[in-house]
């Protein structure tokens, strides 16, 4: 993969992308070709865009044969109404470009074949990654209104799961269709997936670090109340994304989110029963 760094993040194009763009020329399609990897960087750089104005940090962005995926550093422990606004930017200046495509056939600068495919393809780029498949766009919205609605591991697995479903039933229709284009899409949204269940345990700790670390900015506090004997693991299971909790151990006193974390994270108490840290 060719790399660079842009604007403070690391920009990559993967390999694949150059045997597209030499097919393209030798079918003399390089023009449409190339014009669909400027709309997808461009897609990407929406959710930049926003990400740096929540003052996220970008730490990549991957060009790949079929798309693009921007990597953001705070993309585990803030508000999930915050990644629902960052995961629509992309989607969004499809849009305008649509906008942009029509006003420009209608005042004549471009001709209408080329507006249609400008305005068609900024429509499928919009509508492919507002599948809700993670970690499209549609699959981050999903997770982040899951991660509203209940603890961030069980949302994250429940999303992962029903992810892995649609990417595999997506795989089984190209094959049966036989079309190689969405067999190569499916093929990788599977693996991405499957390699998302495999490194949870390492996105659930960084998910943990990031809340103790974030613990001053968080501004909505949520209560749990657990029973004195469970662990600090199965109670680090129960927190939320984008709030600070107050632990309600029943029959002992109150828990402070911050007490629960440094045990579990510092002081290695996993097994550790909840009622003894009041």
């Amino acid at each position: 993969m060719n790399k660079g760094k842009w604007f403070g993040f690391r920009f990559r194009i993967h390999i694949l992308f150059w045997v597209v763009i030499g097919l393209a020329v030798l079918t003399g399609h390089f023009l449409e070709v190339l014009t669909l990897f400027v709309l997808v960087l461009i897609h990407e750089m929406g959710h930049v865009a926003i990400a740096k104005e929540l003052g996220w940090t970008v730490s990549e962005v991957q060009l790949l044969p079929f798309g693009g995926v921007a990597t953001m550093e705070e993309a585990y422990a803030t508000d999930p109404l915050d990644e629902i606004v960052v995961s629509l930017a992309g989607p969004f200046v499809n849009v305008v470009m649509m906008g942009l495509s029509f006003l420009c056939w209608s005042t004549g600068i471009w001709t209408e074949e080329w507006a249609r495919f400008f305005l068609v393809s900024n429509a499928i780029i919009a509508g492919f990654n507002l599948l809700p498949i993670w970690p499209l766009d549609g699959g981050r919205i999903v997770q982040a209104i899951l991660c509203k609605c209940m603890p961030y591991r069980r949302a994250v697995l429940l999303s992962m799961g029903a992810s892995t479903v649609m990417a595999g039933t997506m795989l089984g229709i190209s094959i049966f269709e036989a079309q190689i284009s969405l067999l190569l899409i499916a093929m990788y949204l599977l693996v991405v997936n499957i390699q998302g269940f495999v490194r949870f345990p390492y996105q659930f700790f960084r998910f943990l670090m990031e809340k103790y670390v974030r613990q001053p900015e968080e501004g909505e506090v949520q209560a749990i109340s657990v029973q004195p004997e469970e662990t600090v693991i199965q109670v680090s299971r129960k927190l939320r994304r984008g709030a600070s909790h107050l632990v309600y151990v029943q029959g002992t006193g109150l828990l402070p989110e911050e007490k629960l974390l440094h045990a579990l994270l510092f002081e290695q108490m996993h097994d550790t029963e909840v009622g003894q840290l009041v």
